[in-house]
C-alpha cells in the first residue's frame, strides 16, 4: 500500500470516528466544549456515562458499550421525507450507567479521553465500498498524475470542474454516495444535484440539520444523459454561482464533452485490479494476512467484479480465506453471467433471421453481403423500426374529444363558462380561450401564451372536471393520465417509457390539453444517499425533461392536478414548467348554490316552488 492510499484510507476512518463522535454529542452520550488554540477551534469531548465502567480492555470495552450504550451511536429516526426528527426520544440512563461529578485530576482526564476513544471505535462501521471506492479515486489520481496537494487547490477555488473516468462497475453511484456520506473531501460537507434538468441557485443548503456545499453531478450514463443544451445551461448556472461541478463515468463512453473539455482536473483509472484487492484486504485484515495469502489473490478474476461484489465478499470479523473464496466465486459467477448473455443474444437474432421469408433474406443479403451476424444485426434493426412504426406501446392515457357546444343541442355541456367557485382558474382559462383563437389564425405565438398551469386544492374540488370543462371550452382534444398510471410499468425503463410515451401522444393530437393527475406522486429529488434515490430522481428529471419539450412544441397545454401543492418538487414549479399554481378552494355558500342551479337546470324552478305554487293546500 502506498503512501496515497494508506493516507486517503486513514483519513476516511479518522473523518467517521468524528462523526460517531458527534453523534454521541448531539444523543447525549458525550458532552463537548470548545476552545480556541492558536487561532484555531477545538472541540474537547468528555463522556456523559461513569468511565468507571471500563475495564482499560479495549475490546471487551468496545462490547461493553455496544451492549449497554447502543441506542446512543444510531440516528434519530427520520419521516416521511427522509429528514431527522426534530426531538426524537431519548435512551434512557441506567442508574449506574450515570456519570459522577466531573474531577479535573490527570487521572480523570486521561480515563475520559480514553472513553471518548471506546465510544468512537464502538460507534465506527468500517464500510468496505467507501474504502474501495476511495482506492480507486487514488488509483486513478496515481494514473493520471494528479498530487493530492493540487486536487486541494483547486477544490478551494470557485467553481472548479472535475472529470472522473473509472471503468469499474458502480462506480458512477458510489463516488458521488462517498462524498455526501462521508466528510472525506474537504470544505464541506457536501450534497449532489442531479444536472439532468433540475438545479438550483444556491451555494449552500441546510440538510441533515446542517450547512452543506452544493456541487453539481453530472450523470454520463446513457440512461441519465442530459442532452448537449440541457447541460450547457445547467453548466452555466453553475459556474456563474461559483458552484463544484463533477462528472463521473464508469464506462468508456466517458464524460460530456463540455464538462471534459472545461475541467480543471481530469482522473481516469483503469477499474479494479489484483493489487486494489490487495490494499482493501490490507485494509481489512492487516499486511500480513495479505503476504499469507499472496498466491491466492494473484488467482482472482479481478476485472470480473464490482463494487458490490467486494462489499458482498469482504466483511469485517469474516476469515479472509472465505472473503477470498467468496470473490473468486463471484468473478466467476460475472463471467458465466455475460456468456450467457452473449449466448441469448447471439440466439435472438438467429431466430430473427430464420423467421423472415426467403425473399427478406435475399434482400437483405444484396443489401449486405457481410457475415451472418452482420446480416442478423442489420435485419434486427429494420424489423424493430418497422414495429416501432406499426404499433406503438400503450401509455395508459385516456383521449376525450370535445362536447359541441351548440347551445341549441347541448345547453347543458359542461364548460368553463358554466362553472362556479374556480375563481383565478376560470380567468385562466378564458383568457387562454382568446389566445388559442389568435395563435390558430396566425396572430400569436405559442411561446407568448400561457400553456403550463398547476392545480391544487382538497378532494373534491373539481380539479378533474374543470380538465374536461376546459376542453369542452376551448374544443381541442384531452389527454388524460396520472403518476399512477405511468408508475404501473414493470421497470424503471417502462415508467419512462410511459411518460414520454404519454407526452408524445398529446403532441399528436394538437392542439390538445394534456391532464397529469396525481402529479404530485412523482416524488422529489433526494440524496443519493437515499435508498431508491436513483429511481425516483429519474423519474423528477424524466418529468422536467417532457415539460421543457412542451414548452418548446406548439399546440400542448399541461395541466397538473394535486391535493399536495408541497410534496411536488420545486423544480417542477419553476419557470417554463407549470409555473402558474392555482388553488381551488372549497366552495362556500352562494359557489354551492350556483352548482346546484347549473346541474338542476329546468327543474329548478320547480324545486324551489312552494307548495301552494304546485297544487299544495294553502
Amino acid at each position: 500500500m502506498d503512501r496515497l492510499t494508506s493516507f486517503l484510507l486513514r483519513r476516511l476512518a479518522h473523518v467517521e470516528r468524528r462523526a460517531v463522535r458527534r453523534l454521541a454529542v448531539r444523543n447525549g452520550l458525550l458532552t463537548m466544549s470548545t476552545a480556541v488554540i492558536d487561532g484555531h477551534v477545538i472541540g474537547r469531548f468528555s463522556p456523559a456515562f461513569d468511565p468507571s465502567n471500563l475495564t482499560g480492555d479495549a475490546e471487551r470495552d468496545h462490547q461493553w458499550v455496544r451492549d449497554h450504550l447502543a441506542g446512543f451511536l444510531i440516528e434519530a429516526p427520520l419521516d416521511g421525507h427522509g429528514r431527522p426528527v426534530l426531538v426524537p426520544a431519548p435512551p434512557l440512563w441506567s442508574d449506574y450507567l450515570r456519570r459522577q461529578p466531573a474531577n479535573t485530576e490527570a487521572t480523570e482526564t486521561a480515563a475520559h479521553a480514553y472513553a471518548v476513544r471506546v465510544v468512537a471505535e464502538a460507534g465506527y462501521k468500517p464500510s468496505v465500498k467507501p474504502m474501495a471506492t476511495l482506492l480507486l479515486l487514488a488509483a486513478a489520481m496515481e494514473q493520471s498524475g494528479v498530487a493530492l496537494r493540487d486536487l486541494g487547490a483547486v477544490l478551494r477555488q470557485p467553481a472548479p470542474v472535475f472529470s472522473v473516468a473509472v471503468f469499474a462497475d458502480g462506480f458512477e453511484r458510489a463516488l458521488p454516495q462517498l462524498i455526501e456520506v462521508t466528510d472525506v473531501v474537504p470544505y464541506g460537507p457536501y450534497t449532489g444535484v442531479a444536472a439532468d434538468f433540475a438545479f438550483n441557485d444556491d451555494l449552500w443548503t441546510w440538510v441533515d440539520g446542517e450547512t452543506r456545499r452544493v456541487f453539481l453531478q453530472v450523470p454520463a450514463g446513457e440512461t441519465n444523459r442530459p442532452s448537449r443544451a440541457a447541460l450547457r445551461g445547467q453548466l452555466l448556472r453553475a459556474l456563474a454561482d461559483g458552484t463544484p461541478v463533477l462528472a463521473v463515468a464508469e464506462t468508456h463512453t466517458g464524460v460530456p464533452d463540455q464538462v471534459d473539455l472545461t475541467c480543471d482536473i481530469r482522473l481516469t483509472g483503469a477499474g479494479i485490479d489484483r493489487l486494489l484487492i490487495a490494499d482493501l484486504l490490507e485494509a481489512v485484515y492487516g499486511s500480513e494476512a495479505v503476504m499469507q495469502n499472496d498466491s491466492s489473490i494473484v488467482r482472482i478474476d479481478a476485472g470480473a467484479l464490482t463494487l458490490d461484489d467486494l462489499a458482498i465478499a469482504i466483511r469485517p470479523g469474516r476469515p479472509i480465506l472465505s472473503s477470498l473464496d467468496a470473490l473468486s466465486g463471484l468473478a466467476a459467477l460475472n463471467r458465466e453471467d455475460k456468456r450467457d448473455q452473449k449466448d441469448e443474444d447471439k440466439a435472438a437474432s438467429s431466430r430473427r433471421l430464420v423467421t423472415q421469408s426467403p425473399s427478406e433474406r435475399r434482400e437483405q443479403t444484396s443489401r449486405n453481403p457481410g457475415n451472418t451476424d452482420d446480416r442478423a444485426v442489420s435485419t434486427s434493426t429494420s424489423s424493430s423500426q418497422r414495429k416501432g412504426k406499426s404499433k406503438s406501446k400503450p401509455t395508459g392515457a385516456e383521449v376525450i374529444q370535445p362536447e359541441p357546444v351548440d347551445d341549441a343541442s347541448t345547453p347543458t355541456a359542461l364548460r368553463v363558462e358554466t362553472l362556479r367557485g374556480y375563481g383565478a382558474a376560470t380567468a385562466w382559462a378564458l383568457g387562454l380561450k382568446v389566445d388559442l383563437a389568435d395563435y390558430l389564425g396566425g396572430e400569436l405565438p405559442w411561446s407568448q401564451m400561457s400553456t403550463k398551469l398547476l392545480l391544487s386544492g382538497p378532494p373534491g374540488t373539481g380539479k378533474t372536471t374543470f380538465a374536461r370543462a376546459l376542453c369542452n371550452t376551448l374544443q381541442i382534444p384531452l389527454v388524460v393520465t396520472s403518476v399512477s398510471t405511468w408508475l404501473q410499468g414493470e421497470y424503471l425503463h417502462d415508467v419512462l417509457g410511459r411518460m414520454a410515451d404519454t407526452f408524445a401522444e398529446a403532441r399528436t393530437q394538437a392542439p390538445s390539453i394534456l391532464f397529469i393527475d396525481e402529479i404530485d406522486g412523482i416524488g422529489q429529488r433526494a440524496s443519493a444517499s437515499r435508498s431508491y434515490s436513483d429511481y425516483w430522481n429519474a423519474c423528477v428529471n424524466k418529468l422536467l425533461e417532457l415539460l421543457d419539450g412542451a414548452m418548446k412544441t406548439d399546440g400542448v397545454i399541461v395541466v397538473g392536478a394535486t391535493n399536495r401543492p408541497t410534496e411536488i418538487d420545486e423544480a417542477i414549479r419553476r419557470s417554463g414548467r407549470l409555473e402558474t399554481h392555482i388553488e381551488i378552494p372549497r366552495p362556500d355558500i352562494p359557489t354551492l348554490a350556483g352548482i346546484l342551479a347549473h346541474h338542476l337546470g329546468a327543474d329548478l324552478d320547480a324545486v324551489t316552488a312552494s307548495d301552494t305554487q304546485i297544487g299544495g293546500k294553502p
